[in-house]
């Protein structure tokens, strides 16, 4: 099942950033970690964190599209930190993280080993896959779209919804996407796991409005 956040200005995202000098991505995977704390809390069970699989975009923003299209980028394991800490407290360890990981060579290295997958047999591929999602309880992206209306057949695009699909054994994903000037969060779950996933968008619409 799906649900989505309503949008918000991603110029009120960027000022509250400015102030706590803090990047776009930090301040919505914060908003993200603690509403999946609010949620795991009423669920009866809250681990220290929750492992999160994250696309790590290698190709320079400036660089074209290649005519044979394709994507290049690499997984990364972030630990969203779930302990019943404040706002900020939780902002500054997600920043911290996600600093650490960029100083690293953690993203090279796992472009490396996805072509590698993808030159052995199938069964072995299948193996290699469940090694990288039995690590994760989910999958957080964040695209940046255009930042200017579109139209489609002359009618004007007033808003994008985003899902990324399930993998392997992971049953959750989070879609962070911006459009327009509006950035909107998409939630997809396994039912098995998250039966709504509704309360959940609407927690992180909460724990937003704490940081922006």
């Amino acid at each position: 099942r799906v649900a989505w956040s309503a949008p918000l200005p991603l110029a009120r995202v960027k000022d509250a950033c400015h102030r706590r000098r803090v990047t776009v991505n930090d301040m919505l995977l914060s908003a993200l970690a603690a509403a999946l704390a609010a949620h795991l809390r009423k669920a009866g069970s809250l681990p220290e964190e929750i492992h999160a699989m994250v696309p790590v975009n290698l190709r320079p923003l400036e660089q074209p599209v290649p005519a044979d299209l394709g994507n290049d980028f690499a997984l990364i394991l972030l630990e969203l930190p779930l302990a019943d800490v404040g706002p900020a407290e939780r902002l500054r360890q997600v920043s911290a993280r996600m600093e650490e990981i960029k100083d690293s060579h953690e993203a090279p290295i796992s472009f490396g080993l996805l072509n590698a997958i993808g030159l052995t047999p199938p069964w072995v591929e299948d193996r290699l896959i469940g090694f990288f999602t039995d690590k994760a309880s989910m999958v957080v992206t964040n695209v940046p779209g255009p930042a200017e209306p579109l139209a489609f057949a002359g009618a004007p695009v007033t808003g994008v919804l985003v899902w990324a699909p399930c993998s392997g054994s992971i049953g959750m994903t989070v879609s962070i996407f911006s459009y327009a000037g509006e950035v909107t969060v998409g939630f997809m779950a396994d039912t098995g796991l998250v039966p709504d996933p509704a309360p959940l968008a609407r927690a992180y619409e909460r724990e937003r409005g704490r940081l922006c």
